[in-house]
């Protein structure tokens, strides 16, 4: 393959990991290809995101940095481990530049080690809910946030989140018409709110003082301390909104529940 060619990247799905094959040459116009693809499959929120690097050529010594950035734009929201497989087999270049990164993202030997990582204890809570796109699923969504605030021990957030979650949830059902996936991540003293759903059109910001039905996305603004929308691999999107928290009991309630096999 010559430099300047599109990558071939190959994905599988291993329990709840993806694992993701790239080969050809990392550089400066393939790296956006890699980017956007890892991205849309965090978008997609599976138990892990695996690269195997071994079938990769780095043009660069500074090529691996597409992995660290994408890791810092999606540490808002994502609570995905994105980890990277080097392979028994690697080349010198790989091993030193995957040396540097590892002080920033997982680095893996093989695959069995990388698997084997995904069931440490978790630094996050996780919980997910399905709905269907009709009227009554925004209250049966509010509910459930506002249970799983008070099972998690962060009440002092739940107002703001059940009221997040009733915009995106009405959002799906008034717009996207489609099944909508609810999740909601505890991690690092931050409350994540995302709702995913089968439409690719992207929210859109309406000016100030324009009218709109319901609160609208300025309610999400006003009340998260960071919110955005990632397209997904299947063709739809993931809206994320993220809320922190003051209180440590809720870091007590992670420690508690993965002891207690919640």
């Amino acid at each position: 393959m010559g430099r300047g060619s599109a990558l071939k990247i190959r994905v599988q799905t291993v329990g709840e990991a993806v694992l993701v094959s790239p080969s050809g040459t990392l550089e400066l116009t393939t790296a956006p290809q890699l980017r956007t693809f890892l991205a849309r499959r965090l978008a997609d929120q599976p138990g892990a995101v695996i690269v195997l690097l071994q079938d990769l050529v780095l043009a660069k010594s500074h090529s691996l940095s597409v992995f660290t950035t994408l890791a810092r734009q999606v540490a808002d929201w994502s609570g995905v481990p994105l980890l990277l497989v080097t392979g028994r087999n690697r080349s010198r270049e790989l091993q030193r530049h995957s040396e540097l990164i590892s002080r920033f993202i997982p680095v893996h030997p093989d695959l069995a080690s990388a698997l084997a990582a995904m069931h440490n204890p978790p630094a996050r809570q996780l919980s997910r809910l399905r709905l269907a796109p009709e009227p009554h699923s925004a209250a049966t969504a509010r509910r459930f946030v506002a249970s799983v605030c008070e099972l998690w021990h962060c009440e002092e957030v739940a107002e703001d989140a059940v009221a997040i979650v009733s915009e995106l949830v009405a959002n799906v059902v008034r717009h996207a018409k489609t099944d909508a996936d609810l999740r909601l991540e505890l991690r690092r003293q931050r409350l994540t709110v995302s709702v995913a759903d089968g439409s690719p059109l992207l929210p859109v910001r309406r000016p100030p003082g324009v009218r709109e039905n319901g609160l609208g996305l300025g309610i999400v603004t006003a009340l998260s301390s960071a919110w955005g929308a990632s397209p997904t691999s299947s063709g739809g999107k993931v809206i994320w909104a993220t809320i922190g928290l003051r209180s440590p009991n809720a870091r007590v309630a992670i420690n508690n529940s993965w002891r207690n096999g919640l």
